[in-house]
């Protein structure tokens, strides 16, 4: 039986050990080496980054991007030479410490996670790396819309592989370029059920009072957490029956302050019958507790690419309420309820559920998330690998 590929990964460069992206790379490479394989994950040197199951091996991705961002005008020169089929001078070279780095390495597969622009990188990647070193690009987020077809095509032909998070995303890809349908694959994300479970009998949420309603995550307009807010303000009255929690911050990372969003969110709270309270930014190893606490987790996001959050929220026992949009369906199935993404629809689903709801679906929304493990998600990743 021959052994598991050396398995390299790209992360987001400029984000955080927060980030989803770093999550899902850390189950990954636990699982790889648990399989006996080896892992090799490129890090920023300006930037936490613990994958305590991979050599890690940190770049000065500063080196063409000195501010850690880049300014309208180097934006717009990469979309007009994108638009031309040229790379992109400086989404494309933020990647080319990583690229020089996995050339030194030279793993058998090199899987490159979307986000901040990094579909622009394969061509670099791929005149880079031994011409041995297989390419993957993972899809977890949505491929930016200045990425146009023509260019999009252009770049994938530099792939071996097309990874999504789910079948949405990969769909998506499908349905945004000029691709080999059999490159386009997806792999769901896992859930870690020895860390998110129930609360043990003696600990169960209580039987009296409000229910418990928890939003966590990122707070930002496009994880729709005033939608939610707004929801609950035009419930008047009847919200009194919810005791309402929002933990996270703008950022994946406790940030000093309040932005303007943030303050708007606020400033709905101001009038919801019921009691809200804001939490800052909670790191992934101590949000288990806060599962357990809800009896209702609200995922309003506007368009999800897989959902960490209601899988997490389902493996702990909680009832979860999901917009009707993105990966959302895919994950849920039959467990929770699907919520039409509007502040009437979410009126209508906070509204109708009841704490029986809550008790009688929880066997469910466990068995449900147990069919997430890392485990599967790393035999996927590996058979999708072994077939390209």
């Amino acid at each position: 039986m021959s052994s598991p590929p050396h398995l390299a990964h790209v992360p987001m460069p400029l984000a955080g050990d927060g980030s989803s992206v770093a999550h899902v790379v850390r189950a990954l490479t636990r699982e790889h080496t648990l399989a006996g394989g080896r892992s090799t994950v490129i890090t920023s040197d300006n930037r936490e980054a613990t994958f305590p199951d991979a050599d890690t091996v940190p770049v000065d991705y500063t080196r063409h991007c000195p501010r850690t961002w880049f300014t309208p005008a180097e934006y717009r020169q990469d979309w007009a030479l994108g638009a031309l089929l040229r790379e992109r001078p400086h989404a494309a070279r933020l990647f080319e410490p990583a690229a020089e780095a996995l050339a030194r390495v030279a793993p058998d597969w090199v899987l490159l996670h979307e986000g901040h622009y990094a579909v622009t990188a394969l061509p670099l990647l791929r005149r880079t790396l031994p011409s041995a070193t297989r390419i993957a690009l993972h899809v977890h987020n949505g491929i930016s819309a200045s990425v146009r077809r023509p260019e999009l095509s252009h770049l994938l032909r530099h792939a071996d592989a097309v990874i999504g998070v789910s079948a949405f995303m990969a769909d998506g890809v499908r349905r945004r370029a000029w691709v080999d349908d059999a490159k386009v694959t997806w792999v769901h994300n896992g859930a870690d059920t020895t860390r998110f479970h129930p609360a043990a009998p003696d600990g169960r949420r209580g039987t009296e009072g409000r229910l418990r309603l928890l939003y966590v995550g990122q707070v930002a307009p496009h994880k729709g957490v005033d939608l939610l807010l707004q929801a609950l303000a035009a419930m008047g009255r009847h919200a009194d029956r919810f005791e309402t929690r929002v933990v996270g911050s703008s950022e994946l990372r406790d940030t000093a302050g309040t932005n303007d969003f943030e303050n708007h969110l606020r400033d709905l709270a101001g009038h919801v019958a019921g009691p809200v309270s804001f939490e800052p930014y909670l790191p992934q190893d101590q949000v288990a507790d806060l599962y357990r606490w809800a009896d209702v987790v609200a995922v309003p996001s506007r368009a999800e690419p897989f959902g960490m959050v209601p899988l997490e929220a389902m493996a702990s026992g909680a009832l979860v309420l999901a917009n009707d949009a993105g990966a959302l369906p895919e994950v849920l199935g039959r467990v929770g309820r699907l919520v039409p993404p509007t502040v009437a629809g979410w009126v209508d689903a906070l509204t109708r559920v009841t704490r029986s709801d809550v008790t009688e679906g929880r066997e469910d929304a466990v068995a449900r998330a147990r069919g997430f493990t890392w485990a599967a998600s790393h035999d996927a990743l590996l058979r999708a690998l072994a077939s390209r």
